[in-house]
């Protein structure tokens, strides 16, 4: 099934961040044993070939290990479901999925059993696939360098003339570089101010925004997340008023 797997590079995940509550992650024993052995023998028909029987990679990436994790974690298990649904194997095109449906779920979950995730007492099931976040070990962490990323400051220029976002909140994952949908925007205008600061890079990328328009304005920000000790920056994908204030 996998046969190239072109891994989307991704603190606290979207979810909480926005309602404050505790996300189920992959260590709260999100799938059943009985689930990771249908799993182990999807894989090994669909996958093996490709990806390793031990998922170390032979003609396609590995899906386990650290370069793995780190591709994928801080986001939700429902976008690399997605994404082995929408194009595994490649070069099927548009075309139906190859596998029944469920065959894709217990795949996901016997990767999380190779990676050292614990079982539980029930099924993984598609309704709960969106709402459970993949970490390491450690639990949930900031975000990685590279992902693309979510966040809410106020704009200002620096004395040395770069633009920043001042106040503002720690960067979460988002899975779409472009314009915010009314729901995001709403979800983003009603977080309080953070204690970050980021320098913008790239905002030529964003068609006709006028920074000097929106000074001291609350806005969110999105792009990808250059990490460097004190002097973080991001490079900008989007980029929309919030509110002509900047508040708490």
């Amino acid at each position: 099934m996998v046969c190239s797997i072109i891994f989307v590079v991704l603190s606290i995940p979207a979810a909480q961040a926005q309602s404050g509550a505790p996300v189920k992650t992959v260590l709260d024993g999100v799938y059943s044993d009985a689930q990771a052995a249908r799993g182990q023998a999807a894989y090994t028909s669909a996958c093996g070939a490709c990806h390793g029987a031990a998922l170390d990679g032979v003609s396609a990436p590995a899906l386990t290990g650290s370069r793995f994790l780190e591709r994928w974690r801080e986001d939700m298990l429902d976008t690399f479901h997605n994404f082995i649904m929408e194009r595994m194997p490649p070069g099927r095109g548009a075309g139906p999925i190859p596998l029944p449906a469920s065959d894709y779920l217990d795949i996901l979950t016997y990767i999380l059993k190779v990676n050292g995730y614990n079982a539980g007492p029930a099924e993984l099931t598609t309704a709960l696939v969106g709402s459970v976040m993949l970490v390491g070990k450690n639990g949930p962490q900031p975000v990685p360098d590279g992902a693309l990323v979510v966040t809410v400051g106020c704009l200002s220029q620096a004395r040395t003339g770069p633009w920043i976002l001042f106040s503002a909140t720690e960067p979460v994952r988002t899975r779409t570089s472009t314009t915010s949908s009314p729901a995001e925007l709403n979800a983003s205008l009603r977080k309080p101010s953070g204690s970050l600061i980021f320098r913008l890079a790239d905002m030529e990328a964003v068609p006709d925004f006028v920074p000097d328009s929106h000074k001291g304005h609350k806005m969110q920000a999105k792009g990808y997340l250059i990490r460097q000790p004190n002097a973080e920056r991001m490079s900008l994908s989007s980029i929309e008023m919030l509110d002509s204030a900047c508040g708490p």
